[in-house]
């Protein structure tokens, strides 16, 4: 008697895999094996000890999505590979959906920062339109909800937003339709199509920043309460480190270079690494050092709104009347370096702008200083 044939079952393309944490939870991911390649997609879903029945009932529904989203991917691969563009299948899943896949690469991408934003475009884009399939994020979509955000759309004071409060609202979302099409999502991010006349624009912002007088003025006059206050903010008037950067500033960030000091450390709010020379006068501000640790803050600061608090009240007592926040240091570099004839391509650098029209708003202030300089010829000699 012939003996029956052993059937090959068909390994499957994707696998639901699991990671143990060490808070004892299991974290949830997919194996993705196709044509020699594997990848790992981690999907923020987790298993907990099952304690009591809700614990056992959470756990139910993420292994319920969990195997939802493997069936998908499954489902994504066979139609790519028989030609099928996946773009035309996943343009069926809803707004809400896309938000949250970019929110979790944004958090495993370490882009925490940004997440703030697209909780910010969910409640706009929501009260605009609600929760639509993504294939209806066009051209006439964008358009309208630029046009929402300019006259309708109001903050959580039930008041209109700023324009720049808009503006940063069309960028997140054009970088989340971007990130879209990368992952094909979307075969087009539909704000290519929108000219930039159309689009929504930032006002040029006043840009305050102190005068060679006033800085020397704030390093003759004592800080009340926190000397670190003064410290951090005229370290940053001479290397233009944002507050963000500052606060999580170590000592382990500060290397020697043969005889230059150097600042290495990663934006907080751009996630870009900088390498940023420190000069003499910088150095000057640090505090110091001791027996601290690589790992040690720099700084000994409070919260950024105690700080906020503390300038204010040096200033004044410098006999400076500027509104003083923390970033006047950051544009009182700027400023000091143009006015030094430092060309805008290395004060761009330095100030860690990825596009040089950003430096070139100091640039116009700088200009028209120079303008107000050789106006005031007119004042002495005038009839």
């Amino acid at each position: 008697m012939p003996r029956p044939k052993k059937v090959i079952k068909a390994k499957e393309p994707v696998r639901i895999r699991f990671k143990e944490l060490q808070n004892g939870n299991k974290s949830i991911y997919l194996d993705i094996y196709r044509n020699g390649k594997r990848t790992y997609e981690f999907l923020k879903l987790y298993l907990v000890p099952e304690i009591d029945p809700a614990s056992r009932a959470m756990n139910q529904h993420n292994m319920a999505l969990a195997n939802k989203i493997k069936a998908d991917r499954i489902v994504e691969l066979t139609n790519n590979e028989k030609g099928v563009s996946n773009a035309t299948l996943r343009g069926r899943i809803k707004l809400s959906e896309l938000l949250d896949r970019y929110a979790r690469w944004l958090e495993d991408n370490g882009k925490h920062s940004m997440i703030r934003g697209v909780n910010s475009i969910r409640k706009a884009t929501f009260q605009f339109r609600g929760d639509v399939p993504i294939r209806m994020l066009d051209k006439d979509y964008c358009m309208a909800f630029m046009n929402f955000l300019r006259n309708d759309y109001k903050a959580r004071t039930n008041r209109p937003i700023s324009m720049t409060t808009a503006t940063g609202y069309v960028t997140v979302l054009s970088a989340m339709l971007n990130w879209a099409v990368r992952n094909d999502y979307l075969s087009e991010n539909p704000f290519t199509h929108i000219a930039a006349a159309d689009r929504i624009h930032r006002p040029e912002s006043k840009r305050e920043f102190l005068q060679i007088d006033e800085l020397k003025k704030l390093i003759a006059t004592e800080c009340p309460t926190r000397p670190a206050v003064k410290q951090a903010f005229l370290f940053s008037c001479y290397c233009a480190l944002r507050i963000s950067d500052v606060v999580g500033l170590t000592w382990g960030d500060i290397h020697k270079d043969g005889d230059q000091w150097r600042v290495f450390t990663v934006m907080e709010k751009t996630n870009d690494p900088i390498y940023l020379p420190l000069s003499k006068q910088a150095m000057k501000w640090l505090p110091e050092r001791g027996d601290a640790k690589d790992g040690d803050k720099v700084f000994d600061l409070p919260s950024e709104s105690r700080i906020c608090i503390i300038l204010d009240k040096w200033a004044k007592a410098a006999g400076i009347n500027k509104h003083v926040t923390y970033h006047v240091s950051r544009h009182t570099f700027a400023t000091m370096m143009l006015t030094l004839d430092v060309d805008i391509f290395t004060t761009s650098k330095l100030l860690g702008h990825k596009n040089i029209s950003t430096t070139q708003i100091y640039a116009k202030i700088i200009d028209q200083k120079k303008d107000e300089a050789v106006n005031r010829v007119n004042e002495i000699f005038k009839d």
